[in-house]
């Protein structure tokens, strides 16, 4: 029996721990096995996590596609779950399409750059808008669950959603108002807390649901498409 196998490479461990917890879970009702690994920073030193340029991505990316490129009982693909915010510039499509204020057309153009600069069919490119927690601004309410001192900021995060017509996806893209910016600020200015993110991530998406997260963010509904047409059919050579 041939099994399907999602290789997922993770900018981080908020990355990994939603992939693990809330993804996995999900995915595995559709007959697709998911494993997950953190980018490496520095192989001599084993450290882990953190995207700081396209070539280590690539070369993570070359050595985890040839491990297992002759596994007969086994199909394998390859994702990746890497924010746009802070991006490395030397990303294929970085230089052309950074400056594209459509936020939809410029993710996928750059996805479309890095597709093909991997080439191989069984890679299926995802770049976050922009961030990860931008998903957790599909209920942003949930994370009062983790910081019921804090209700009152968390509420008021809401409002950044009314800003951006409902839309997560597009909350925007700079280190003072990015997505985990804006819940971080909310959290530790109370000075009392400190946000631990891998476990928040997962924690709120879980409690917030797939279904919610694909009906409301429109390009990770797409990302979970393209993972959910491996298995029909299945990609071929």
């Amino acid at each position: 029996m041939n099994t399907t196998i999602l290789n997922i490479l993770c900018e981080g461990q908020t990355e990994e721990r939603f992939i693990k917890e809330v993804l996995k879970p999900y995915l595995f009702g559709c007959g697709i096995v998911i494993k997950s690994q953190l980018l490496y920073t520095s192989r001599k030193k084993d450290a882990q996590g953190g995207l700081i340029s396209y070539q280590q991505a690539k070369n993570d990316l070359s050595m985890w596609m040839r491990s297992v490129a002759h596994r007969n009982s086994e199909t394998h693909y390859f994702t990746t779950m890497f924010d746009l915010y802070a991006l490395p510039s030397d990303f294929p499509g970085m230089f052309q399409y950074n400056g594209i204020d459509d936020a939809y057309v410029k993710v996928e153009k750059i996805e479309r750059a890095f597709a093909t600069d991997i080439n191989s069919p069984r890679f299926i490119p995802y770049i976050q808008l922009h961030e990860f927690e931008a998903l957790m601004f599909c209920d942003i309410t949930k994370l009062t669950n983790e910081y019921p001192n804090c209700s009152k900021e968390i509420e008021s995060l809401g409002n950044v959603l009314v800003r951006y017509n409902g839309n997560p996806e597009l909350i925007n893209n700079s280190p003072e108002t990015a997505p985990s910016k804006r819940i971080i600020a909310a959290i530790e200015g109370k000075q009392k807390y400190s946000y631990n993110k891998p476990r928040s991530g997962a924690v709120v998406t879980s409690a917030i649901g797939l279904p919610v997260l694909m009906q409301s963010c429109r390009h990770f509904r797409e990302w979970i498409g393209n993972i959910q047409s491996i298995i029909n059919p299945p990609l071929t050579e």
